[in-house]
């Protein structure tokens, strides 16, 4: 991947949900989950043939708390319900390799 791509727009659709990020931000801080293996050029994304969106099958609800972990390593103060649905979402995205929302969540 060249300097020119990791850095390149992504265009999201999480459930019908519109996101946009950089591949760098979908690679970097955990480069196990699943972002990184669909956006490393190893593996043929499907997309919109018109808008150019990758679709993704779960509830958007959450990703934009997920996105924003990605770019600055925070996580967000939510009611326990809701951290219970982000915790969902992260496993699923293979996020939790570091353990990071695990251990806020119970701290």
């Amino acid at each position: 991947m060249t300097e020119s791509d990791s850095s390149s727009l992504v265009r999201l659709n999480i459930g019908g949900k519109k996101f946009c990020t950089t591949v760098d931000t979908l690679t970097q801080r955990e480069p196990y989950s699943m972002l990184a293996a669909m956006f490393s050029g190893r593996h043929t994304v499907c997309q919109d043939p018109e808008k150019g969106f990758v679709f993704v099958d779960r509830d958007g609800k959450h990703f934009r708390h997920i996105l924003n972990w990605l770019r600055d390593g925070v996580v967000p103060s939510l009611k326990d319900s809701q951290y219970s649905e982000l915790l969902r979402e992260a496993e699923y995205y293979q996020l939790l390799v570091s353990g990071v929302w695990y251990f806020t969540y119970f701290w």
